[in-house]
């Protein structure tokens, strides 16, 4: 999949709605997360979410699988709903794209967990992940 490139993404200090979406990940999160962060989430200039970025313990996420029911878990936290998100490939990550009415999307980079709440309707969730990413990868 190659989704259409966000481009002027960026990030700010999270409100205190910013850090409640996330809340539940530390509870879903069995004790594998060592540390977090929370930003808020721009595109254009316009407020089109939050990403948390999770240090996890070192080796304990190596395994695909148990990369891919870890992300299932903790997207199902953030969207408080048991849904199985779509798995797909944008540019050689592989990300969890919730299926329900909250939008989040999941992925693991290195011994991190990211995950990005969209609020807004637009961008598309698969694009804006992508260019969370991106913008990541540089920093």
């Amino acid at each position: 999949m190659t989704p259409t490139r966000v481009v002027r993404i960026g990030y700010g200090p999270a409100s205190a709605q910013d850090r409640s979406r996330f809340a539940a990940v530390a509870k879903a999160s069995a004790g594998f997360l060592l540390t977090s962060t929370v930003t808020s989430l721009t595109v254009s200039g316009r407020d089109a979410g939050a990403v948390a970025v999770y240090r996890t313990k070192p080796g304990l996420t190596r395994s695909t699988m148990f990369q891919d029911q870890y992300i299932v878990q903790l997207v199902n936290a953030v969207t408080r709903a048991p849904s199985t998100p779509t798995f797909v490939r944008a540019d050689g990550q592989v990300m969890a794209l919730s299926t329900g009415r909250v939008a989040v999307a999941g992925w693991f980079q290195g011994d991190e967990v990211v995950l990005v709440y969209r609020q807004a309707r637009t961008p598309a969730l698969a694009a804006l992940a992508a260019g969370v990413r991106s913008s990541r990868a540089g920093g």
